[in-house]
C-alpha cells in the first residue's frame, strides 16, 4: 500500500530543497544545546506535530537527539484526529512519501506488535488524512535515510490502553528500537474552547508554560498515573498523551526509568498571538 504526503506544502515545504534547508537550520540550532550524555541502544522520545514553522524548532531537539546511532526501525505513534478508522490503528506494510522519498514500513515488526497487543488492530484509513505521524517522516529520513517505521494511531487515549501498547511494542522488538511519541501539549483559547485562564499576555503565557512543564516533569519522572490525573483534573488539551504514555510505558519496558527534557516553546513565539497557544516538548530517554 502506499500512503502519498497529505500534509506537504501546508505543515511543512512541499520541495526537497526548502525542506532539507528548514530542517537543516533547526538542527543546527538544537546541536548547540543538546548533548550525548545518555547511553543506550533503545531511544524514545517525544516529538510536537504542528507545522514546522511553529514547532519544527523544538521537534528538531528531538531528532538531534535521535540522531546518535539511530537504530533502524522506528515506531510512531500518534494521536487521531480525524475520527476515522478503528480505535487503535496499525498500518502493517507499505510505502509512505513525502519530499524527501520514500519510508518503507518494517512489516515483522508490525505483525509482532498486532500479534502481541489485544488492542491494535491493523487498519490503513485513520492514517490517510492524519497528519501527527505524517510530520515525524521527514525529520527521520533526515538523520536516517534508509529507516524503517510501523505507525500506530490513537483514537482512544486511557491509561491501561497506552500502557498495554507500550508493553506490546516492547516485546515485539529483539533488535534496537526507537519509539517516537508525537504530541502537542495544551491547545489554549476560544479556538479550542479552552481558555481556563484570564487575563494579560504575561499572566497568560505564564499559566501556559507552567502547567506545560509539568507535563513534561512528568514525563521526564515516567510518572504516568501522575500524567493522567494531571491531564483529567484540569481536562488538559494535550492531544497525545496517550502516544506519550505509551512510549513512557515501552522504555520502562525495555530499562529505562529516568528522562530528559530537552526543549520547550508555544505557537506564540511565530505567532504573536496569545489567545490562542499551542505548546511544543521534547523530552529523550535512552535506554
Amino acid at each position: 500500500m502506499y500512503r502519498p504526503p497529505y500534509v506537504a506544502g501546508s505543515f511543512y515545504p512541499g520541495s526537497k530543497q526548502s525542506l532539507e534547508k528548514m530542517i537543516e537550520e533547526f538542527m543546527e540550532e538544537a546541536k548547540k544545546n543538546v548533548d550525548f550524555v545518555d547511553e543506550g541502544k533503545n531511544v524514545g522520545v517525544l516529538c510536537p506535530h504542528a507545522g514546522y514553522v511553529f514547532s519544527g524548532k523544538t521537534q528538531a531537539y528531538s531528532y538531534y537527539y535521535l540522531s546518535k546511532s539511530p537504530p533502524d526501525t522506528f515506531v510512531i505513534i500518534g494521536p487521531n484526529h480525524t475520527g476515522m478508522g478503528l480505535p487503535i490503528s496499525l498500518m502493517d506494510k507499505g510505502l509512505w512519501e513525502t519530499p524527501l522519498g520514500e519510508i518503507e514500513i518494517n512489516q515483522e515488526l508490525a505483525s509482532k506488535i498486532v500479534e502481541n497487543s489485544k488492542l491494535v488492530g491493523i487498519d490503513s484509513s485513520s492514517h490517510r488524512y492524519e497528519h501527527s505521524i505524517e510530520v515525524q517522516l521527514p525529520f527521520l529520513q533526515y538523520i536516517k535515510k534508509d529507516a524503517t517505521f510501523v505507525p500506530i494511531c490513537m483514537g482512544i487515549q486511557d491509561q491501561q490502553t497506552a500502557v498495554e501498547i507500550g508493553k506490546a511494542i516492547a516485546k515485539s522488538s529483539k533488535e534496537p528500537l526507537g519509539v517516537i511519541a508525537s504530541s502537542d501539549l495544551v491547545h489554549y483559547g476560544n479556538r479550542f474552547r479552552y481558555s481556563p485562564v484570564k487575563g494579560s499576555k504575561d499572566e497568560v503565557l505564564s499559566w501556559i508554560k507552567s502547567n506545560d512543564m509539568e507535563i513534561l516533569k512528568l514525563a521526564e519522572n515516567f510518572d504516568i498515573e501522575g500524567l493522567y490525573r494531571f491531564i483529567g483534573k484540569k481536562d488538559y488539551t494535550s492531544c497525545g498523551y496517550g502516544p506519550l504514555s505509551a512510549m513512557l510505558s515501552c522504555m520502562k519496558e525495555l530499562g529505562a526509568n529516568k528522562a530528559r527534557i530537552l526543549d520547550y516553546s508555544n505557537s506564540y513565539e511565530a505567532s504573536r498571538d496569545y489567545s490562542n497557544v499551542v505548546g511544543y516538548g521534547a523530552v529523550g530517554v535512552r535506554c
